[in-house]
């Protein structure tokens, strides 16, 4: 059986123009009565016979050259039976090979990305010789690992067995796009498309685009969606692992977070969480008695850091058919110490009276005996001792009720806060609120609110304010959404400032292919809400400056405005503040998947190479980053965070270890697929194939595909027959 396009067709009745012609330009005969005529009457019929003849050959040739270029532009086919015989029209194709987490699902014996390769391979198999064909991996990015359809099929099959699962997100749009951009702009008569993907509905973000684009160029480009599911109904995974400690401080406990998820459709019993430090036993587990399908618990363990320096920690389940993402990482750099300047603004003549009493006893809540061995060290200092006061000597900055500050001195903050340096500020009655507007807000930028109008009394203890009880957003305060931690609404604030955000315009994001070294950081962040009072006005505030962090209060930090500082949440509020000072040259530690890395560091590392160690891949060969100067600063960076899980760089001289984290999202761990309404929607500008066991790819596309084509014999037949007509036409002309 043949195929062609019928809408081409219409192009024969074309033939009707040469036979119009034809007929109005009929040769005409005037009769002229002429005596001798009737000796050339013989001649003359033979000749018109003989006109007449060639005439039709000549209007034969002409509509049957009509009639070969209409059935070319009609590509007509023949189907496989034919095919067989005569071999099939060659194919320029784009495979799309998903690489995203999901794919690592496993059946017990082999993962949907090692069937999705094998099945690649049969996508080729069903491509005639002289075929050519493109590959592209498809994650949230698209990587052309042949990015051009290339004739060389050893080349194109060595890129599939090679290609590397990754614990990327999915995000199928701009790999279809990428494949129909490639083949757009070629000439070949046969172009297809093959996805192969697990049908996880993440990676559908536009299911209606890629449906639209799909139906534009159906005419021109034949797509293939192979969805490699067993349909998992089981899965368990870790969300979210988090230091809840505030401060990471060597051989002392630490609380972590961990999230749990049952992405399963059932529930699931006795799940058994563990955490681990670097490559030890567990150092704590917890047994999940239920978790029902769709439900999350947050659960705490704790763990100690060995030494100072940087740490692994991993929270583990126990293995199902994702592996992936039934553990989680974090890098922690374990403290020895932490060193804090208590600047008093107003001594006081009592050790009581002193406006940073509370503050010390606060961040060193253990026995006389035993505060010289507590890793927080306070120095207690006064306003005149600071200008000659080291600050990089200290990990935080404490200013309590100062009123004023040199410009010198701030200038000096600027540069401390730059390097990583912390900074608190709680007011009293001897601030001057203009000084500190107008030039650690205004001019310097460095609070991240302006002091506004002072509310309250504080010689009564009838009217107060109180903190919010509930929907604590910032990491500062959340452990108090867990009830067990007690609360912070119990605190009675009877006079405080009204903090006023800081005008913040955001800076422009870098631009694809901007040179990191080009690209300017912001020194002052955005400001941001950590508590607020019940009535929703901010009652501490705080916001990044270069690698350090400020931490507005809106009240004081003894009794004078308020009772907090006698509260027993005080301690733990002080010390989560500490914590995200600290933390903050730590941030960077930990990215999400696909991100990339940078982290500034000392001077002297500057133009030294490190040697980087890989997620799962300690055995490979470490590849090698050099620390350059990025945007002002000496610092390292890495791109290739494909992996969920721990790198580590390593620098020889002198030796320095820095270790980062990975964490993949966890919306891969999403059991939910495309409905078969939606499959239904695609097959109709796609031919959509469900994976099963001992499926024959080859056979089931040269089903759906025609077979050889003949448009270019056609044409051929054609261009002969012009050449005939133009020789006949010359030849019935000549003088005779």
């Amino acid at each position: 059986m043949g195929f062609l396009n019928p809408f081409m067709l219409f192009g024969i009745t074309a033939v009707s123009v040469p036979i119009i012609i034809h007929l109005l330009n009929r040769r005409k005969f005037q009769k002229v009565v002429w005596a001798a005529m009737r000796f050339l009457k013989v001649s003359v019929e033979q000749n018109q016979r003989r006109m007449k003849v060639e005439d039709i050959i000549l209007l034969l040739l002409r509509c049957l050259l009509l009639i070969l270029l209409a059935l070319a532009l009609a590509r007509p086919a023949m189907k496989q039976a034919a095919s067989e015989i005569f071999g099939q029209t060659q194919v320029t194709a784009v495979v799309v090979l998903d690489n995203s987490l999901s794919m690592g699902m496993s059946d017990g014996t082999q993962t949907r990305f090692e069937k999705a390769k094998k099945t690649a391979e049969q996508a080729m198999e069903t491509m005639p010789a002289g075929s050519s064909v493109a590959i592209l991996l498809a994650s949230d990015i698209v990587n052309g690992v042949v990015p051009e359809p290339t004739f060389d099929f050893n080349l194109a099959r060595k890129a599939i067995k090679e290609a590397p699962l990754t614990d990327r997100g999915s995000d199928l749009g701009p790999a279809v796009n990428k494949a129909i951009e490639t083949l757009k702009g070629r000439f070949a008569i046969r172009k297809e498309i093959y996805v192969l993907t697990d049908g996880q509905t993440t990676g559908w973000k536009q299911f209606g685009e890629i449906e639209n684009t799909l139906k534009k160029v159906k005419g021109d480009i034949r797509a293939h969606f192979v969805f490699i599911n067993e349909h998992e109904v089981h899965n368990l995974g870790i969300d979210e692992l988090r230091l809840d400690s505030g401060m990471s401080p060597a051989k002392h406990p630490l609380r972590f977070a961990v999230r749990v998820t049952n992405h399963g459709r059932e529930p699931a019993r006795d799940v058994r969480v563990s955490l681990h430090v670097d490559s030890d036993p567990p150092s704590n587990e917890y047994n999940l008695e239920l978790l029902g399908a769709g439900e999350s618990k947050t659960i705490p363990l704790f763990a100690k850091l060995g030494g100072e320096g940087f740490h692994s920690v991993t929270a583990r389940l126990p293995e199902d058919r994702l592996v992936a993402d039934g553990k989680r990482s974090v890098a922690v750099r374990a403290i020895k110490e932490v060193r804090v300047l208590l600047v008093d603004g107003e001594p006081g003549a009592e050790p009581r009276d002193s406006e940073v009493f509370y503050l010390r006893h606060a961040l060193t809540p253990v026995a006389g005996g035993e505060q010289a061995g507590y890793f927080i060290k306070p120095v207690v200092a006064s306003l005149s001792d600071l200008s000659a006061a080291r600050l990089d000597d200290y990990d935080a900055v404490v200013l309590a009720n100062v009123a004023e500050l040199s410009e010198t001195t701030v200038v000096a903050f600027e540069q401390y806060l730059r390097r990583g340096g912390g900074l608190v500020v709680f007011p009293g009655g001897k601030v001057n609120p203009v000084f500190y507007n107008d030039s650690l807000v205004k001019k310097h930028q460095l609070l991240p609110a302006l002091l506004g109008e002072i509310r309250g009394q504080a010689d009564q203890d009838e009217k107060y304010l109180s903190f919010q009880d509930k929907n604590f957003d910032h990491p500062v305060v959340a452990i108090w959404n867990d009830e067990g931690s007690g609360t912070l609404s119990s605190a009675r604030i009877f006079r405080a400032i009204d903090l006023l955000p800081a005008p913040y315009t955001r800076p422009p994001a870098p631009k694809p292919g901007d040179n990191p070294a080009d690209v300017k950081l912001n020194d002052a962040g955005e400001p941001r809400v950590v508590l607020r009072y019940s009535d929703g006005r901010p009652a501490v505030m705080e916001r990044t400056w270069g690698l350090g962090r400020v931490v507005l209060f809106s009240t004081t930090a003894d009794t004078a405005w308020n009772d907090l500082p006698v509260r027993p949440a005080f301690v733990p509020v002080m010390h989560r503040v500490l914590g995200s000072i600290i933390q903050r040259q730590d941030e960077g530690l930990n990215v999400r998947v696909g991100e990339r890395f940078l982290r500034r560091t000392s001077s002297e590392l500057l133009g030294k190479d490190a040697r980087v160690t890989k997620p799962r891949q300690t055995d490979a060969v470490p590849e090698l980053r050099r620390v350059e100067m990025l945007a002002g600063a000496p610092a390292l960076h890495f791109e290739q965070t494909d992996l969920s899980g721990l790198y580590e760089f390593t620098v020889a001289d002198p030796l320095t270890t820095f270790k980062f984290a990975a964490q993949a999202s966890a919306l891969e761990s999403s059991l939910d697929e495309l409905s078969a309404e939606q499959k239904k929607l695609l097959s109709a500008s796609a031919h959509v194939v469900d994976w099963t066991p001992g499926l024959s790819l080859k056979d089931v596309v040269l089903r759906e595909r025609s077979g050889l084509e003949f448009w270019l014999p056609i044409v051929l037949a054609a261009l002969a027959v012009a050449a005939l007509e133009t020789f006949l036409a010359q030849w019935f002309s000549r003088s005779k």
